[in-house]
């Protein structure tokens, strides 16, 4: 699988956020190798986050799915989510 351009910058701001570890960000990585429905959701996590989204307590993977439909937007779990729904969402943050 080719990842995107925007996944590593995406990690390292996840990492500095949640403050991954390294063992965590080892763990992250082994999660989305070659799955490409992990990759949305971490592209999408760390959107939203910049553009406003907070998850203090750590859920993100259920917090998310409901920010995402709070803004008409897909469960990045799903497979309807789109690369068109993370520029949604990047377009939220530039607001």
């Amino acid at each position: 699988m080719k990842y995107p351009a925007r996944l590593s910058d995406d990690l390292k701001y996840l990492a500095a956020w949640y403050e991954w570890t390294g063992d965590e960000k080892t763990e992250i990585r082994a999660m989305f190798n070659g799955c490409e429905v992990t990759v949305n959701f971490l592209m999408a996590l760390a959107a939203a986050h910049r553009a406003g989204y907070n998850d203090p307590a750590g859920n993100s993977f259920m917090t998310l799915d409901r920010w995402c439909a709070k803004h008409a937007l897909p469960s990045p779990f799903d497979k309807s989510f789109t690369r068109h729904d993370l520029e949604e969402i990047d377009a939220m943050a530039k607001a």
